[in-house]
């Protein structure tokens, strides 16, 4: 089966910018915090807010404690926000470019012109723009309105920002050969046409079609509309269980794709639900990363690969030594997924139902690696045992700080100091900080994955206390690869060899391309991707070693 994933889906501009108001306020512990109206039309994101404490107000003036109010991206009329001002701290979440259409309402009305709006006047947005044009406003959502309209002149001709481009040209064309001296003005979001188009496009491609979102969302449902209307069979979900599995199986090609308000989490949980059941090189590569494997060997290679090019020899010594290495790292990272379940749920439910399901092997798992790992550690050296303990008691007294993102930089130290006599190579120093910075980027990219899954990550992620700015990210990780590149310099005084590490560096560089084009529902995959740079660096070792 082939599984066609929309580029465009999921949460939009808007959306993205409320929730990430929403995650900036839990970060920084204001409390209790509201959302007037449900911040989006998504149930399971409505849900995880409640979960979190955030609380809806459905009224402006109802009796609750002082707290902070966020307006979600459909916006509000001036005089609800004027009232809310008056017993909370507001936070304006409105949509960018529904405050344009807002304003754009605003500014006909003064100048005494009609503002007429094609949408649904139930909807909060429509709503919000009908308050901003006052007595001048008037709702067009059917030609049958249209009949009903005043015979006006000079007036504008709006449009609900999630309209389907489509009607919105028919009933203009309408209204235009009813009123005078009339300007239209295409205020539909360009995302709303991009999710529209898309749908187009897959339905051309696909025998049928995945439409995820809230079953009341006028986005999502016009998706869905949408490929009906091209004659596809669409099923319509919030939630991966409402999925026949045994019919979508039967299809040669799936369309996925996601109205506006659906998070990125939703569509890797639907996404997961698919592959899992058709798909076993996906159910290989799914478990590698739940049981940690690929996080072990993301730092297993680049140590090895460091062993290697300081010519540290292959020996029992070395065995010992990077068993004792392979086995804490699983012991740590599977014992940090079964104390961190519940936070999983919020940004990567995929995993933590996965987790949840498989708990006793997670714990066998943990159970065996750790009791390997100490046998290995003695048999290198007694000593390192002092180092699985306060390596532990660090992990537990950081794990809920920004600085646990500094772990596996202090876990490098540690047995670094375990090199010696290597550290008088040459060469010692700019490699291990060339494996330092590659841990840095690793994790940096890691994170900018789960960022995206439009969760509501835990404060342990340095991303949360750098104001979730993602762009910030990719700055850091663009400078990452720019230290590292200069240590690359000194290094091919020694051997022009070196000079091949760039390629590492070149591969980090697209990944955070890859990463800005936001990829949907595809998780595992890029999760996996993390072993790229890892995985170049060791085989670049074994060529300089044996080659």
């Amino acid at each position: 089966m082939k599984i066609k994933i929309a580029r465009n889906a999921g949460f939009c501009m808007g959306v993205r910018r409320a929730v990430n108001l929403v995650l900036k306020a839990i970060s920084e512990k204001k409390s209790p915090i509201y959302t007037y109206g449900p911040l989006i039309h998504n149930p399971q994101t409505l849900a995880l807010l409640d979960k979190l404490g955030v609380k809806v107000i459905k009224n402006p003036e109802e009796s609750c404690e002082r707290g902070v109010c966020i307006i979600r991206a459909h916006g509000t009329s001036p005089e609800e926000k004027s009232s809310l001002k008056k017993r909370h701290e507001v936070i304006d979440g409105t949509c960018p470019r529904v405050l344009r259409v807002q304003a754009l309402a605003k500014k006909a009305a003064s100048q005494g012109k009609w503002v007429i709006i094609i949408g649904d006047k139930n909807h909060a947005e429509v709503k919000g723009i009908l308050a901003h044009a006052g007595d001048k406003g008037l709702v067009v959502s059917s030609e049958e309105d249209i009949k009903k309209l005043p015979e006006v002149k000079d007036c504008v001709i709006l449009s609900q920002t999630t309209q389907n481009q489509k009607k919105f040209e028919e009933l203009s064309e309408k209204i235009l050969k009813k009123c005078k001296n009339c300007k239209v003005i295409n205020t539909i979001c360009n995302a709303t046409e991009k999710r529209q188009s898309e749908v187009i496009k897959l339905s051309k491609e696909c025998e049928a079609i995945v439409v995820i979102g809230g079953k009341f969302s006028a986005n999502t449902n016009r998706l869905a509309e949408i490929a009906k209307a091209r004659g596809k069979e669409v099923y319509l979900v919030e939630k991966p269980e409402e999925l026949d599995l045994e019919k979508v199986k039967t299809k040669k090609s799936i369309g996925i794709t996601a109205g506006a308000s659906t998070p990125n989490w939703l569509i890797n949980e639907v996404v997961d639900h698919i592959k899992v059941s058709c798909l076993v090189p996906y159910r290989i590569l799914k478990a590698f990363s739940f049981l940690s494997f690929l996080f072990v060997l993301n730092f297993f290679l680049m140590f090895s690969g460091f062993l290697n090019f300081v010519n540290y020899p292959f020996d029992l010594k070395r065995l010992w030594f990077s068993s004792f290495v392979f086995f804490f790292l699983l012991f740590r990272y599977n014992l940090d997924t079964l104390l961190q379940r519940e936070q999983l749920f919020n940004f990567y439910s995929v995993k933590a139902k996965s987790v949840t399901k498989h708990l006793k092997l997670i714990k066998f798992i943990t159970v065996i690696s750790v009791t390997l790992s100490v046998i290995s550690g003695f048999m290198f050296n007694p000593q390192i045992l002092g180092v699985i303990i306060g390596l532990i008691f660090l992990d537990q007294v950081l794990k809920d700080s920004p600085l646990n993102f500094l772990w596996e930089v202090i876990f490098l130290g540690a047995i670094g100091l375990y090199l010696y006599p290597y550290w008088k190579e040459p060469t010692f120093s700019f490699l291990f900080l060339e494996v330092l910075l590659l841990i840095l980027f690793i994790r940096f990219y890691l994170e900018i994955v789960y960022f995206q899954t439009d969760g509501f990550l835990p404060k342990s992620f340095i991303i949360s206390s750098l104001g979730y700015r993602e762009e910030l990210i990719y700055k850091i990780m663009k400078v990452i690869i720019g230290f590292g590149v200069l240590c690359i310099l000194p290094l091919i005084k020694t051997s022009g060899f070196f000079l091949s590490l760039i390629l590492v560096w070149l591969v980090g560089y697209i990944m955070v391309k890859g990463l800005k084009a936001r990829p949907l529902g595809q998780i595992i995959y890029l999760e996996t991707l993390s072993l790229t740079m890892p995985t170049l660096f060791f085989l670049l070792s074994i060529i300089k070693r044996f080659f």
